[in-house]
């Protein structure tokens, strides 16, 4: 019997920009408890790029292999363990994490490359390198992909009502690139105002763009909106 953790509902695989797809599944906190999260697909090619793993169900593995192979799996946020495992036993890919805790094959490293030719590698010195996000060239104006550090929740499509009331609770609806306040207690010491540099650094990539693993793609004013978040978040 496999010792993965079993798929969860989701959705359809969904491009938002020229080969940037994303497909929101379940999380599952607790009973009736359950909160949306993405998982983000790059794809140069036919070679895909998977961020913030979510096991997809047998059809949408299918529609996943319609678009590409995939050859990469990146970690960005250092609490998204759940699928990692099966994701990189059914896969093989080449997997990439900021944290040499994850045993991965490959870093992210500050200012890189890393797997996908046109980004570029931030990390949250800050969280101890254990979170990362990636500043996507296009042209479009620039695409933040991050985890849990930054997110968008214009509401709380795809949570249970239970699941729903904490995120609202949580102030994740209070603002519209929201600092996770969980993760940067949690991987701060309770101290978030020590993020205060990594955001001032980030705020000078080129990005207008926000889309993260959980809520919604943020279009054109991530830049402000963030910039709104960290004045207020990181007092």
């Amino acid at each position: 019997m496999s010792s993965f953790a079993t798929a969860l509902p989701h959705g359809p695989i969904t491009e938002v920009f020229p080969d940037v797809f994303v497909v929101q599944g379940d999380f599952r906190m607790g009973p009736l408890v359950s909160i949306n999260r993405n998982m983000i697909v790059l794809r140069q090619g036919r070679n895909l790029t998977l961020l913030n793993a979510i096991r997809l169900s047998v059809a949408g593995e299918k529609e996943l292999a319609a678009l590409g192979e995939v050859r990469h799996l990146v970690k960005l946020g250092h609490f998204h363990n759940r699928d990692y495992a099966y994701t990189r036993d059914r896969f093989k890919p080449r997997f990439w994490s900021p944290s040499e805790a994850d045993a991965p094959d490959e870093r992210l490293v500050e200012g890189a490359a890393g797997p996908v030719d046109r980004a570029e590698v931030f990390v949250f010195a800050g969280t101890g390198s254990r979170e990362a996000a990636f500043v996507l060239k296009q042209s479009q104006g620039g695409l933040l992909l991050t985890c849990d550090s930054i997110q968008h929740w214009p509401n709380t499509q795809g949570c249970s009502f239970v699941g729903g009331l904490i995120c609202k609770q949580m102030g994740f609806l209070s603002a519209r690139a929201k600092i996770g306040p969980i993760w940067a207690k949690e991987l701060t010491g309770k101290r978030p105002e020590t993020l205060r540099p990594d955001f001032d650094r980030l705020l000078t990539r080129d990005f207008v763009h926000l889309l993260s693993g959980h809520g919604a793609l943020l279009r054109d004013d991530a830049r402000m909106e963030i910039t709104t978040s960290a004045a207020t978040a990181l007092r």
